[in-house]
């Protein structure tokens, strides 16, 4: 599976531009599950805070923010893979 533009050239060698994207793709989702386990987790140890629960919505928070920052990688790659087949279905 290879993001669209991405793809390898007709000679199957990547251009150093498809390999720059490909890790930029790559570090924006990184940063973006790091950004959403770091939200939940302040936003729960903020809770805790408020309520005196130490540790219990700190971890839920973490475990939340990990949650739905796999999702959004899951739900990228399915949509990146729903784009490369309506491609291969195009050129055929």
């Amino acid at each position: 599976m290879t993001h669209p533009g991405s793809g390898h050239r007709s000679d199957g060698k990547s251009s150093r531009s498809d390999i720059q994207r490909a890790s930029s793709d790559a570090l924006g989702h990184g940063f973006t599950i790091a950004a959403a386990i770091g939200l939940f987790l302040w936003a729960g140890d903020r809770a805790d805070r408020a309520w005196g629960t130490s540790p219990l919505f700190a971890l839920t928070g973490m475990l939340v923010g990990a949650a739905a920052g796999f999702y959004r990688l899951y739900a990228h790659l399915m949509a990146v893979q729903k784009s490369s087949q309506a491609d291969r279905d195009d050129a055929e």
